[in-house]
């Protein structure tokens, strides 16, 4: 079975090196799409070193395959996340699964050989994962409530994002379910051993800035989370998430030395204070 990777590409040059190798080794293909100099909401902004870092990256197979896309009206989705990731799958057409995976996302390359050989066997229609998600630095992992947050990271053939990383579950590829597996298609989750690592707020102060600025949901944002929360930041912290009302979403963290995170976090390169030197 053919396996490809979306990643979509919006000013992460710290991250996209270790993400695209991290996954390289597993997947048949790594499609990227990026509107380059706008945002996601289509405001022109000054562009990154994140398409050059990515096309340094090497590339023996021929795997990565990058799509400047400006104009997003022909697409199918709501929003212009699920859109962007639309127009990845357009670049491997022939893929059996879809891995969704954002560039600040690490995944421990013997997980996600995992996690594919499960795909294989079972071929559901879609999957989630566990996930740690790490806060200023790879050495600060965030304490969630429960399972934490589980993201959607592989979905079969025939289905398309509706808004954001969520597939809008109805058309011709969910009769195809019935006949394939005779029932609607169903979200399976992998074993919770198996998770990925979530770099989202990993950083200094202009990549938080960044996000907060351009997110899709910056809207949901507390106007005064930087300044109160990130801006006074200590080991201590606790109940500090970022959308207004779900601060009890980041309970708390965990100092982690280097020697407990993956190789695929630790071989990198970061730049000062993302990781201890």
């Amino acid at each position: 079975m053919r396996l490809a990777a979306i990643m979509l590409l919006f000013k992460e040059e710290a991250f996209v090196e270790a993400s695209v190798r991290a996954i390289y080794p597993v997947v048949d293909s790594i499609c990227c799409p990026t509107r380059h100099d706008r945002n996601l909401e289509g405001r022109e902004i000054a562009p990154d070193q994140t398409l050059p870092v990515l096309l340094r990256v090497p590339d023996p197979d021929n795997k990565i395959r990058l799509v400047v896309q400006r104009n997003l009206d022909p697409l199918p989705g709501e929003n212009s996340e699920a859109r962007l990731r639309n127009a990845a799958m357009a670049l491997d057409p022939e893929a059996d699964y879809y891995l969704i995976v954002d560039s600040d996302e690490i995944w421990p390359v013997e997980v996600l050989r995992r996690c594919w050989e499960e795909v294989q066997r079972t071929q559901w229609a879609a999957y989630r994962v566990s996930s740690y998600t790490y806060f200023r630095s790879w050495n600060y992992r965030i304490v969630e409530p429960g399972d934490g947050y589980r993201p959607l990271v592989f979905v079969r053939k025939g289905f398309h994002f509706q808004r954001d990383r969520q597939i809008d579950w109805h058309g011709p590829a969910r009769w195809k379910e019935y006949l394939r597996k005779g029932r609607k298609p169903k979200t399976v989750y992998f074993s919770p051993d198996l998770r990925l690592h979530h770099g989202s707020c990993v950083g200094d102060d202009a990549r938080i800035l960044t996000k907060i600025k351009n997110y899709t949901h910056a809207s949901g944002i507390d106007p005064g989370w930087y300044e109160r929360v990130w801006k006074n930041f200590h080991p201590g912290i606790r109940n500090f998430h970022y959308f207004v009302g779900t601060a009890q979403l980041y309970e708390s963290l965990n100092c982690l030395p280097n020697a407990d995170l993956p190789l695929e976090i630790t071989r990198c390169t970061w730049p000062e204070g993302w990781i201890e030197r």
